[in-house]
């Protein structure tokens, strides 16, 4: 691979601004306004489902400016701590899991047969159904055909008997390929490694990063991914007392 890193840090610090990337380009193709700095990508309206309202892109980041920034919210408020390092708490928020990033670096060579890269607004139609369907449950369309022309996004389905039956999302940013939206009845190491593979092919300079947690981080680093740093994504109800 032609990326060097040295420290996991930087890897922490690589794969925040990868999935801030991804978030630009998700909230681009909804046409929802949003702001990034060097510290943080926020939107103040409502984000996609699933998706954060502010993601922190570097670590100490003071309690105070995310709570100026989510005061007047009207919705429940979802902040993504990509450093594990913010204390929110005493502004009313509760943790709702923490995960860890993870990165790989190292040449994947494995069989790709059955895997497809999602190229037709029909085939994305049908990706989204099977993403929706492993758990992902909300009745929002997510991901429109203007994604389908966006070189930085790709969208890869396994399919079995005319339907995907796992699938994935890479996005590409300047240093690294992001990993994410996974799904499978289960995933396995080998799988993981499958995905590699593509988003090698994809975009064979760059290193691969992502975040997972439990089983599914088990599996990423039997598969050689190797951990990064830890994240936790907080929650602030919304009340209106």
């Amino acid at each position: 691979m032609g990326l060097t890193l040295i420290d996991k840090t930087t890897w922490q610090l690589e794969a925040a601004n990868n999935n801030a990337n991804l978030y630009r380009h998700m909230l681009e193709a909804h046409g929802i306004p949003y702001e990034c700095s060097d510290e943080l990508f926020h939107t103040t309206v409502l984000p996609l489902p699933f998706y954060s309202s502010i993601v922190t892109r570097l670590p100490a980041t003071k309690p105070e400016l995310i709570n100026d920034l989510t005061r007047t919210a009207t919705f429940d408020l979802y902040v993504k701590d990509s450093f594990a390092d913010l204390s929110l708490k005493q502004f009313g928020f509760n943790k709702l899991f923490d995960a860890c990033w993870f990165h790989l670096t190292e040449t994947v060579i494995e069989d790709t047969s059955g895997w497809e890269q999602v190229k037709t607004a029909q085939q994305l139609e049908h990706w989204e159904t099977a993403w929706k369907a492993s758990g992902n449950l909300t009745d929002r369309q997510m991901f429109p055909p203007a994604l389908l022309t966006n070189p930085n996004m790709t969208f890869w389905g396994f399919r079995k008997a005319g339907q995907y039956t796992k699938g994935f999302i890479g996005n590409s940013s300047d240093n690294s390929t992001g990993l994410s939206n996974t799904f499978a009845g289960a995933l396995s190491p080998q799988e993981f490694r499958q995905m590699a593979g593509l988003l090698q092919a994809w975009q064979p300079s760059k290193s691969i990063v992502g975040y997972a947690r439990d089983e599914t981080l088990h599996c990423a680093t039997q598969a050689g991914f190797e951990s990064s740093g830890n994240l936790t994504v907080w929650v602030k109800p919304f009340s209106s007392s």
